[in-house]
């Protein structure tokens, strides 16, 4: 009885799926359409793969309407400490931001910023170990923070939607 409650209750709460509606294609072409501009370093090579990967699975778009330029760092905070004051555990933040241009007109459409903290251990009798931690840390942070863009990209992009079809509609009716 309850589900069937809640089941109802839902509707009204104002979500709406970002795929499941007419402005669903509308959002992935509009995704698929925007250009990424390159990254240095192996960490912005695996974030722009991951981002072309997640806005254009079939690749860089031929006329690209859209520009993404990133920014990111990372650093790290010491995070446990053992009895002789040696770091046994890291926190490594991954910093992003974002703006997304029109080509056309060059205007800013968005812009934001993601922070992404992932976290690998020291491991004492093992530089190797930690070494390899690291990077794996630093690679999970950068996936998590493309899905975040990929994300935030795809709310955006919903709204403007949603927002320029509900400015036509509202154009035909007289009050």
């Amino acid at each position: 009885m309850g589900l069937l409650v809640l089941s109802a209750a839902i509707p009204g709460c104002g979500l709406q799926p970002i795929y499941g509606d007419r402005t669903g294609d509308a959002v992935l072409t509009r995704l698929a359409a925007i250009e990424i501009s390159p990254m240095r370093g192996l960490l912005g090579v695996e974030m722009y793969n991951h981002l072309r990967d997640s806005l254009s699975p079939s690749g860089q778009p031929v006329s690209p309407t859209y520009q993404l330029q990133l920014e990111f760092q990372t650093y790290r905070v010491a995070l446990i400490t053992d009895s002789d004051s040696q770091v046994r555990r890291f926190n490594l933040v991954v910093a992003t931001t974002y703006n997304l241009f029109e080509i056309e007109s060059g205007s800013l459409l968005d812009s934001g910023s993601s922070r992404v903290v992932t976290s690998y251990n020291v491991i004492k009798t093992n530089n190797f170990g930690t070494s390899i931690a690291e990077q794996e840390a630093q690679l999970r942070g950068i996936r998590q923070a493309s899905r975040q863009i990929v994300w935030t990209l795809t709310v955006f992009f919903k709204q403007l939607l949603s927002d320029t079809t509900q400015n036509y509609e509202n154009r035909g009716t007289t009050s």
